[in-house]
């Protein structure tokens, strides 16, 4: 599962919940505000798909 951010869809300069709820803390916020995924370190849990209540991470 590769997972990315739209952008379009995630609040700008927001703390992002999925921060919280990843369990290897692959997803950070840039200076922008915008959540980033570490592909090195995620395991492709889902949890970011699940929780997110904007839809903004998608399974591409």
């Amino acid at each position: 599962m590769n997972i990315e951010v739209n952008k379009s869809r995630c609040p700008h300069n927001h703390f992002c919940p999925i921060v919280r709820v990843c369990p290897v803390n692959a997803v950070s916020q840039n200076s922008e505000g915008y959540p980033v995924i570490d592909h090195e370190l995620c395991i492709d849990c889902g949890n970011c798909l699940h929780y997110c209540p904007t839809g903004a991470f998608q399974s591409k």
